[in-house]
């Protein structure tokens, strides 16, 4: 599929590919080549292409436990979509699943290979098929996640992916098992034998139980139908495979007196008293009384009434209608009464109706329980405090029925119905429907009875309608939407513009109201605007609005003014005359906006703007909420004096998602002036390093609240590039290295400035704490075990193993460029804060293709035998240099620290030369490794994914959590262990004694040209010998 590499996802052009690309490949079978093809056609551009890959491409295949599954490595890997660009992600571990059974290509074959596939959910794991050359046998390729989804043991589809429940395998199990148990009735076995058969993995298996595993055997007290008691040996469950692990475990039991006759009838008795599969445990027999005990969950009580034994009618609040009713009844003669027997009788007749544990109780409630009464309006409605409070439904509580003293309440004083009568009964009767009243009271001076409403009721007490419910409003906001209409609608006299058009159009805006947060549209009195200042001429200003904006107060139930708000006024000039021209424009420009006001000298109407939704230096209106939180508009953020710098900014911010994403960084120019407490910790070839303070601080992204926010006084490095303001293209190709996103284990750049006086540019980036290698290793030489300097080397692999998946180059990878930083992770609870090693320095980083510089660059040892020959830099150098930084965190020195790095070490390089290690301090795995790294031959060089393989299993062999190891971890963590103390000795030798380092060691990166433009003329005597001085031996 090489033809599909250069092209981004076109599915008409990619077809026409796909098509063309035919002819390049074959199974040798016609009826695959027609299957593939089929799907090759049929891609919609998600997911990888389904191939026929070659078998010589499949390296170390190891068979599973089931021999018909394997996994192996991909060499050239898939082929999929990655930023909008086909390529392969090479080296790929996948598995393997070979068709045995099946050497003739039919339909049955091909239905087989159909059944075989990951469903249309996780088609890019459907890599494609290749055969065995000597055996023939068909295999299927998979991604190494495919065992998630098939079953090891039969090759079927797991049932339940996620438990590797297999319902062939499990049910087998479960036949195998019936003759180890009975309950010594057939009709029974055949019951508890059906549930097992289906049971799906999820829960606990029904079974039966020996009387003699439940100890302490307890009735409830009450009820002695129910009791509990401790099951031995406890619940089987299945996690992956069958388990018993909770074990003495508390059970319920429901005593089965009235059922002695195994019968349908009891059966179906039994069926009732079932919950769902995580309750229900099994059946036993007490072998005295003969009779049967259901055995559940201890759980099981949640669902049923300990006083009298019936199902709760509320499961979740346990809740017993019957028993509740029984409890008002005894006590009537308890509760406060009104003296009037018709009321009495009504509200006796009102609680007796409850049917839901949260109805509310109704009561007579003396006057003077209320206290702190306030108007809320002109219709008859107040709000008070009930002292004693209303009765609720508590679950915890012994009576069940408890006081909530100190309630908020609504009084609704029924000034029009002074009689008891029917028609008084009636219309307090109505508001039960909706579940709105406490109760009923009167005022003993006005005689004026008063129903007592529910203050925190989903419905209004004033129309009774429901409060508007949406995506954006919620009842208990308490906003009746046809109330505050009117509201609107009484107050229209109270304001005008003096243009009937423009009050007839803020009046029908008002009208559109549908939600509470709603922006209520009004004329806005010019004198009420003060602080006036222009931000652009002519245009726009920002004032603050005496008054402010409506805004709903739910406590009030009415709107209140946000005082002094800042608005930004946006001037519509030559618009005294008003048409529909003019209305339309405001309308279109709405969202966002308080109002329209009108200056009274030049008669200019003004549109009063959210400053929230503007920028405050352009007035310009917020593209996202990045704009929004950071208060300035990307236009304004990346215009900058020099064109090829609001190009960068404004490439760079192209692929930040400005409205989420924790891994997005914002790419900024940050003034220099921003800079406090700068000093200069690091000086290179090109360029010098400082340390400051960013005062306003890095941009973040708070994905619980989603929106960005700065973190003040963030500490930085400032990489200042030596006459950068002569080469700025150089200077922008060394930023565009950088990852744009938040990418663990490489160094991360939060924008660039320049240096006002040297006017040199300046790259801004994260600052590492534990600074270099050298810094790390004296701060940390004894603690610097095999078990550390392999996380290390974990941290350094996979950010380079992102490099290259990016197809790129480092070019200048050496240990100098290994920088700490302190990272926090959230483990076992909490969060712990840790060392992390990044790659840093990706000014020479470079695309694959775009490798054509003649000078070579770099700290020579560190640098490839080809690369010093002439050759192009690949991700095979960039290997070599890993093996050196490997040398160094085994030894603690730099590789050639004794020899001038000068044309002879380069040659001897060339050679073949290595530094030597001593095998008392590395194991012999170790050592294995870093010797592949430094091949001669590029192409047999390991590739980063491998690597990293290999690093992590001599990491998990030390890692005493590590729970899956196997007989290799054991056997590399005893090389390890046998090289530990040498090794630390070592070390510490080293720190002691300061080793000398050859006065023409260069370890910083520099121009290589003048050391190796002679190479080319040893190419033929290239094996011959060559001689390299030790100087500490003179």
């Amino acid at each position: 599929m090489e033809l599909l590499t250069n092209y981004c996802v076109d599915l008409t052009k990619g077809k026409e590919i796909i098509a063309k690309n035919f002819s390049n490949w074959t199974s040798g079978n016609t009826i695959i080549d027609n299957f593939i093809q089929d799907k090759q056609i049929n891609f919609d551009g998600y997911g990888t292409i389904f191939e026929w890959i070659p078998y010589n491409g499949l390296i170390n295949i190891k068979e599973r436990r089931n021999n018909c599954f394997a996994t192996a490595i991909w060499k050239d890997g898939p082929l999929c979509n990655i930023e909008n660009e086909w390529r392969r992600s090479s080296y790929e571990k996948v598995t393997l699943r070979f068709l045995y059974d099946m050497q003739n290509i039919t339909d049955e074959f091909l239905n087989k290979v159909g059944s075989y596939l990951l469903p249309e959910i996780f088609k890019g794991g459907n890599f494609g098929i290749t055969q065995n050359p000597d055996t023939k046998v068909y295999i299927l390729v998979f991604t190494e996640w495919y065992f998630e989804n098939f079953c090891e043991k039969c090759g079927n589809k797991y049932k339940d992916d996620f438990n590797k429940w297999c319902k062939p395998c499990q049910t087998n199990q479960f036949k195998n098992n019936f003759t180890k148990w009975t309950s010594g009735n057939t009709i029974i076995d055949n019951f508890i034998q059906d549930k097992q058969i289906n049971f799906d993995g999820n829960g606990t298996v029904f079974e039966w139980i020996p009387y003699n595993d439940l100890i302490e055997i307890k009735e409830i007290e009450g009820c002695d139908r129910f009791g509990t008691a401790i099951w031995r040996d406890g619940p089987l469950r299945y996690d992956k495979k069958f388990i018993r692990n909770s074990s003495y475990d508390k059970v319920a039991l429901i005593i089965l007196y009235d059922l002695q006759n195994i019968t349908d009838g009891f059966l179906n008795k039994v069926e009732s008293y079932l919950l769902d599969e995580y309750y229900n445990y099994g059946m036993t027999q007490n072998p005295d009384t003969k009779f049967y005990i259901l055995v559940f969950n201890v759980l099981y009580f949640e669902y049923y009434c300990k006083k009298c034994g019936n199902k709760y009618d509320n499961e979740y609040n346990k809740w017993c209608r019957q028993c509740q009713i029984n409890h008002l009844k005894n006590n009537f003669t308890n509760l406060a009464t009104s003296g009037d027997e018709r009321i009495d009788d009504f509200i006796q007749k009102i609680q007796l109706k409850i049917s839901e544990c949260n109805d509310l109780v109704f009561e007579w409630i003396p006057y003077n329980e209320l206290i702190e009464t306030e108007e809320i309006d002109e219709d008859g409605f107040a709000i008070a405090i009930w002292k004693e409070g209303p009765l609720q439904y508590q679950k915890d509580f012994e009576e069940k029925l408890k006081r909530k003293p100190y309630y908020k309440v609504v009084l609704r004083f029924l000034h029009d119905l002074q009689n008891v009568t029917d028609e008084f009964l009636n219309k307090v009767e109505s508001y039960f429907v909706k579940k709105l009243v406490f109760g009923i009271s009167q005022n003993p001076n006005s005689k004026v009875y008063i129903l007592i409403f529910n203050n925190y009721s989903i419905y209004c007490v004033k129309c009774g309608n429901k409060y508007e419910s949406d995506e954006y409003t919620n009842e208990n906001d308490k906003w009746c939407k046809a109330c505050q209409l009117n509201h609107l609608k009484r107050n229209f006299a109270n304001w005008t513009s003096n243009n009937e058009k423009i009050d007839n159009f803020i009046q029908k805006c008002q009208s559109k109201i549908n939600k509470h947060s709603d922006t209520i549209f009004e004329w806005i009195p010019y004198n009420k605007f003060t602080n006036i200042n222009e931000i652009r001429k002519s245009d726009f200003a920002i004032a603050t609005w005496e008054d402010g904006p409506l805004c709903y107060s739910y406590s009030n139930r009415k709107y209140k003014r946000k005082l002094n708000e800042a608005v930004l006024l946006k001037y519509l000039y030559n618009s005294q005359h008003i048409d529909n021209t003019f209305l339309n424009k405001i309308t279109y420009s709405m969202e966002g906006s308080y109002g329209i006001s009108q200056n009274p000298n030049t008669k200019d109407f003004i549109f009063v703007l959210q400053q929230k939704y503007y920028c405050e230096n352009c007035g310009n209106k917020y593209d996202n909420r990045f704009e929004m939180d950071n208060k300035n508009c990307i236009l304004c953020q990346t215009n900058h004096e020099n064109p090829k710098i609001s190009v960068l900014l404004q490439e760079m911010r192209l692929y930040v998602n400005q409205n989420s994403s924790e891994f997005n960084m914002i790419f900024e120019w940050i003034p220099y002036d921003q800079f406090d407490n700068i000093e200069e910790i690091g000086k290179g070839g090109f360029s010098t390093v400082y340390s400051a303070i960013w005062k306003d601080g890095l941009l973040n992204f708070n994905k619980y609240s989603s929106y960005w926010s700065r973190e003040q006084n963030t500490k930085v490095a400032l990489k200042c590039l030596h006459n950068s303001q002569n080469f700025l293209d150089e200077f922008i190709n060394e930023v565009r290295a950088y990852p744009h996103q938040k990418i663990e284990n490489i160094l991360k750049i939060y924008g660039i400035s320049q240096n006002p006086y040297t006017k040199d540019y300046i790259m801004v980036l994260e600052y590492a704490e534990d600074g270099n290698f050298n810094s790390y290793l004296n701060k940390n030489c004894e603690n610097f075990d095999w078990f550390n300097g392999l996380k290390i080397l974990i941290n350094i692999i996979e950010g380079l193993c992102k490099i290259h998946q990016k197809h790129m180059v480092h070019r200048d990878f050496h240990i100098g460029n290994i920088l700490f930083t302190k990272i926090t992770k959230y483990i076992n609870e909490k969060y712990e804060v840790h060392d992390s090693a990044c790659i840093s320095d990706l000014g020479l980083c470079r695309k694959i293709d775009d490798i054509n510089e003649k000078n070579i660059y770099g700290v020579m040892p560190y640098v490839a035998p080809e690369v010093l020959k002439g050759k192009p830099y690949t991700q095979a150098a960039d290997i070599y240099s890993f093996g050196m930084i490997m040398y160094v965190i085994a030894t603690g020195k730099q590789p050639f620290a004794n020899y001038a790095h000068d044309e002879v070490l380069a040659l001897s390089i060339c050679k073949g030369n290595k530094p030597e290690i001593n095998d008392k301090i590395a194991p012999k795995c170790y050592i294995d490794l870093m010797n592949r790294c430094w091949g001669s031959n590029p192409d047999n060089r390991p590739n980063s994914i491998e690597i990293r393989e290999l690093i992590y299993s001599f990491y998990n062999s030390l890692d005493q959590s590590f729970k899956e190891k196997e007989q290799q971890h054991y056997e590399i963590e005893e090389q390890f262990n046998e090289t530990q103390e040498y090794r630390k000795e070592s070390l510490l030798s080293i720190k002691n004694s300061q080793l000398t380092t050859h006065t023409q060691a260069v370890y910083s990166s520099r121009l290589l040209n003048s050391f190796t433009k002679n190479l080319s003329k040893y190419d033929d005597n290239i094996n011959n010998t060559v001689e390299i001085t030790d100087f500490t031996n003179l």
